[in-house]
């Protein structure tokens, strides 16, 4: 009976030990939670510069410092990813660095960055909700939103029965003359022709770029004219964009035709961030469910790359979304060579 009770004991001292072994992760990730609070305390500061719009990083910001009263100042800075790109590093040629504890910019451009060295490695614990291919796979970056590209259409000007399906139906003698198209569309060429096949995609470019396509700089004004009535059919466009200016009461919808991509918009913590700590308290902040669904999914319509958030246009159920492959930016000589061989914009 004795030895029964020593085994029953040993078995119990074992059990124990495994659950704190298999605990062991998330009590640190506490601890670097509790860690990183103390230091924001201390802190009490915070400079974002990041793409989305100032309306909604200021409710991300109202909400930070509601919940995290000790931060007593918060800059939240709009800069569009190009030029975010460019002051990065221009400032770090000069020695100087930049004053700024986040950053966040999308595409090839947040690659860019991320692969020279302007991101500390941070895995906030918010990403194990978040899909991959829209995360760093070494903790650098993670979307706080994605732009999923569509076919955005004038309601007035294309019947619900001509509504393209498939990207081959842009190819329709009824569409020449009549489609609008981003002169810079890199992204999304280098991915079509990787997801298609080189040889397929480029056919389906070529035919494409003989539809005598009107070519545009910047999306934003492009789904303004297409509201507008400039054109009825606008190749490739940000849903959320769209979306935003549907909401508004204007007569533009969009199509989701496959291949289906999203350039993710990926937040990080800058290598030498003046406040480190008020930094990943902050992108955990924009990382969580919360955030994600009520600010950025439900008042911003933007996408989310959260597997447990709920889009607020119901049709994205179902619908299979790719992350755009940014490493093809290591390319993008090549890309920029292929593209404008073919559509030549103007």
């Amino acid at each position: 009976m004795r030895g029964f009770f020593k085994l029953i004991i040993t078995v119990l001292m074992i059990a124990c030990s495994l659950t704190l072994f298999a605990a062991f992760p998330a009590l640190l990730q506490a601890g670097e939670s509790d860690a990183n609070l103390a230091g924001a305390q201390k802190e009490g500061e915070l400079i974002t510069w990041a793409v989305g719009e100032i309306p909604f990083q200021t409710m991300v910001v109202d909400r930070f410092k509601k919940k995290y009263p000790f931060m007593k100042k918060v800059d939240a800075v709009r800069i569009p990813s190009e030029k975010l790109r460019t002051r990065l590093t221009t400032e770090a040629q000069t020695g100087k660095g930049s004053n700024v504890d986040v950053v966040g910019l999308s595409g090839f451009e947040l690659l860019y960055l991320a692969e020279k060295g302007f991101f500390a490695p941070y895995r906030s614990p918010e990403t194990s909700a978040i899909a991959d291919g829209f995360k760093d796979a070494g903790g650098l970056w993670a979307s706080y939103y994605v732009n999923t590209l569509v076919t955005a259409y004038n309601t007035r000007q294309v019947a619900a029965k001509d509504v393209p399906q498939r990207w081959d139906d842009l190819l329709d003698p009824k569409w020449k003359g009549n489609i609008a198209f981003f002169e810079e569309e890199y992204e999304w060429f280098a991915n079509f022709l990787k997801v298609v096949g080189r040889e397929k995609g480029l056919d389906f470019m070529r035919r494409f770029a003989r539809q005598d396509l009107q070519y545009r700089g910047g999306h934003t004004q492009m789904v303004q004219l297409l509201a507008a009535g400039e054109f009825p059919i606008m190749a490739v466009a940000f849903a959320p964009r769209v979306s935003v200016v549907r909401a508004s009461g204007a007569p533009i919808d969009w199509a989701a035709l496959n291949p289906v991509f999203s350039n993710p918009v990926g937040m990080g913590v800058y290598k030498a961030a003046p406040h480190p700590n008020a930094a990943k308290l902050y992108v955990d902040f924009m990382l969580s469910k919360e955030i994600q669904q009520e600010i950025w999914v439900n008042a911003a319509w933007k996408g989310s790359a959260r597997k447990d958030v709920t889009p607020k246009d119901p049709r994205w159920q179902g619908i299979k979304v790719l992350p755009l492959d940014l490493t093809l930016a290591h390319s993008y000589q090549e890309v920029a060579k292929d593209f404008q061989q073919i559509f030549k914009p103007r």
